[in-house]
């Protein structure tokens, strides 16, 4: 007799243990921002999006049917490229002409609902309408692309796919502006803390309580950790001087300063320089302008307010029990070169080196979003006790690409983003300021330059 009921029980078990370690990605949601969206060097771009850590992972699960908003190339805006490397390695835009929606009358929300530019607010209150995109305006033109609808967002979208498995990487645009702008400042470039938190929590509960889907919230990183925040060093080599400290408008810099990567073409033109202009530390709220530079004491301002955001996920990943990949370590690993290595190549989070990041110095390059992907099969299979495959990395490094950062003679420090790369990037991610201007191209042919033209028009009132 106890013999057939220590049998029943563990036919019982047997029976019940598949059910509680299967995950459901047949109906997988993405809710974030550009790494979510799978953006590369300033630009969507259907190649890329299809190999955005989402696609992959999708991929892997055998999920058919996700969808992304593509963008034909040369991708929205246009991608940027590595131009040339005489006399100035010079990162350009692709052309003026940028991508078009390639499957915008879906009709249906897509899967992948990752918004450049979007941060926690945007998630949960900002519509899109294709049709604005359609006429020509570009005022919100990523919400317009990838939410089209004009009445729902994003938060909305997901719940409404009632899917069986959501990823959540959102956050990341609450304190990127504070180092594009170089400037932290409390409710203009940075999210402040609590309503971060309001925000969130309420978010997370609203996804909890309208679905049954399995839920995977995700971390920040540093942001002053990555190559647009430490490729230009604060000093120059000159000759007969050595290396010499650079002029910012609150003097000299120190070792431990950090300067942006838009900052190169203002130093090609003499600026932080001895006899020239000092370069700008700060925002100006006047022209629209960013700092370039960023000081010891706006690094830690910076990378405290991650810190606080991350607390802020993980007591709400444990008010709901919903686990954390940790995106933080995942990219710390990568910048301090402690990655895992393929066929003997270690991706490191060097610039323009066929490292991590692509040429905006912001955002991964394929391999990049490959490795992410992977290392998120490897949580949710540890999590769910699943077994979906892992990524063949081996294939992503060596599969042909349209563009990519390669193994690249120019030095990093010394490629200049021109004022086009400059002002693509920044108008996308730069931190909302109601109307102050945004920075305006110069009406004139592509230069291998940045200008120093600092002419604005005023931004559009929604």
């Amino acid at each position: 007799m106890k013999k057939t009921i220590l049998i029943t029980c563990l036919v019982a078990l047997l029976a019940a243990a598949p059910a509680m370690a299967q995950v459901d990605l047949s109906n997988y949601v993405a809710l974030g921002d550009s790494l979510t969206a799978g953006f590369v060097s300033g630009a969507l771009m259907d190649f890329y999006q299809d190999r955005s850590y989402p696609a992959i992972l999708a991929t892997q699960a055998g999920a058919a049917g996700f969808e992304q908003p593509l963008v034909s190339e040369p991708g929205f805006p246009p991608i940027l490229e590595l131009v040339h490397l005489v006399p100035v390695p010079v990162i350009l835009p692709v052309g003026l002409i940028p991508g078009a929606p390639v499957n915008a009358a879906l009709p249906r929300p897509y899967n992948n609902l990752g918004v450049p530019g979007a941060n926690l607010f945007d998630m949960i209150f900002t519509t899109g309408d294709i049709n604005n995109l359609l006429a020509g305006n570009t005022d919100n033109v990523m919400h317009d692309l990838i939410l089209r609808d004009g009445i729902h967002t994003a938060l909305e979208q997901a719940i409404g796919m009632q899917p069986t498995f959501i990823t959540v990487g959102i956050g990341n645009n609450d304190e990127l502006g504070a180092v594009l702008a170089a400037t932290p400042i409390d409710g203009v470039t940075m999210t402040p803390v609590d309503q971060f938190a309001f925000l969130y929590n309420n978010a997370i509960g609203a996804l909890v309580t309208n679905t049954s889907a399995d839920i995977v919230l995700m971390n920040l990183p540093y942001s002053t950790t990555i190559p647009f925040a430490t490729t230009v060093p604060p000093f120059v080599d000159i000759p007969g001087l050595g290396l010499t400290p650079l002029m910012g408008t609150k003097g000299l810099l120190t070792p431990n300063s950090r300067v942006t990567l838009l900052a190169g073409g203002l130093i090609a033109q003499g600026y932080g320089l001895p006899g020239g202009p000092p370069l700008p530390e700060d925002l100006n709220f006047l022209t629209g302008e960013p700092g370039y530079v960023l000081r010891p004491e706006e690094i830690d301002i910076i990378d405290d307010r991650v810190d606080a955001f991350n607390e802020i996920i993980a007591e709400v990943a444990a008010t709901y029990g919903l686990p954390v990949f940790d995106t933080n370590e995942f990219i710390a690993e990568i910048v301090a070169g402690e990655a895992p290595s393929y066929g003997g190549v270690v991706i490191d989070g060097s610039f323009l080196l066929g490292g991590f990041f692509s040429y905006d110095g912001i955002h991964a390059q394929r391999i990049g979003y490959a490795m992410l992907a992977n290392a998120l099969v490897q949580f949710i299979n540890a999590e769910y006790g699943s077994n979906i495959p892992q990524v063949n990395m081996a294939e992503m490094l060596y599969e042909g690409d349209w563009q990519t950062p390669g193994i690249s003679p120019a030095a990093a420090k010394d490629v200049v983003l021109s004022r086009e790369a400059f002002e693509e990037v920044y108008n996308l991610f730069a931190p909302k300021l109601g109307n102050a201007p945004r920075i305006r191209r110069p009406q004139s042919d592509r230069s291998d330059l940045p200008t120093v033209d600092l002419r604005r028009k005023p931004r559009s009132t929604p």
